[in-house]
């Protein structure tokens, strides 16, 4: 049962992206005016899509779906797998999707401009994949992967995309999100956001354990 819950929502989940990048590659979709500081100014057709697929897979959006869609594909194939390794991914990547549509329904969706494909690519990579991914992850698990005693492990790759994000801008001088702009607001504001959201995370991750915990029938204690 579980094989069949892994395959489906692993399916879901590049069928998403299988869009993303169609779009992207194929310019299939009218995209919002570039603004100052982030991504855009994008030549048409396939001339610009050298460009349009760089800039998404420099989204925090496409690392979790890409991350939540490898590890559920991986768990599809063997659902026995396990590993210290593979725990952290499956738990990186629980949280990072969970943050994904969290973040965009509270900061960019209120004010975000979609047209066409793009409206509906988004609606698979902000609340369809992290709905269906947090949903697989309590019907299906694994269970007790997740606790406190290895919780500071899920953010090595968010702290990563962070870094990434400030060194690409550096160069680019463009940045993925408003909030991340750091031509228009400067490094201060932006490095507070970006720690507000790290701090801000916790809580999550506090949940999710529990959750397991809770799911798997233990008290929580590490």
């Amino acid at each position: 049962m579980n094989k069949k819950i892994f395959g489906w929502s692993a399916l879901v989940m590049i069928s998403g992206l299988g869009l993303r990048f169609a779009i992207d590659i194929f310019d299939l979709a009218k995209n919002e005016p570039a603004t100052m500081g982030l991504f855009g100014h994008y030549l048409s057709g396939l001339s610009g899509a050298p460009a349009r697929v760089f800039d998404t897979l420099s989204y925090f959006t496409i690392w979790s779906n890409i991350g939540i869609a490898i590890v559920t594909t991986m768990l599809f194939l063997d659902p026995q797998r396990d590993s210290k390794l593979f725990r952290t991914m499956r738990n990186t990547t629980l949280l990072m999707i969970v943050l994904t549509g969290l973040l965009y329904a509270v900061l960019i969706a209120p004010t975000a401009k979609v047209y066409g494909l793009n409206a509906f690519s988004t609606i698979l990579e902000h609340y369809v994949t992290p709905v269906v991914a947090l949903a697989v992850w309590l019907i299906a698990g694994p269970r007790g992967w997740m606790t406190f005693r290895e919780s500071l492990k899920i953010y090595v790759v968010p702290l990563v995309f962070l870094i990434y994000t400030l060194v690409r801008g550096a160069i680019t001088h463009t940045y993925p999100y408003k909030f991340f702009n750091i031509v228009v607001y400067g490094y201060q504001p932006v490095l507070i956001t970006m720690t507000v959201i790290i701090v801000g995370s916790y809580p999550f991750i506090a949940l999710l354990v529990w959750l397991d915990k809770a799911r798997s029938g233990h008290s929580v204690q590490s």
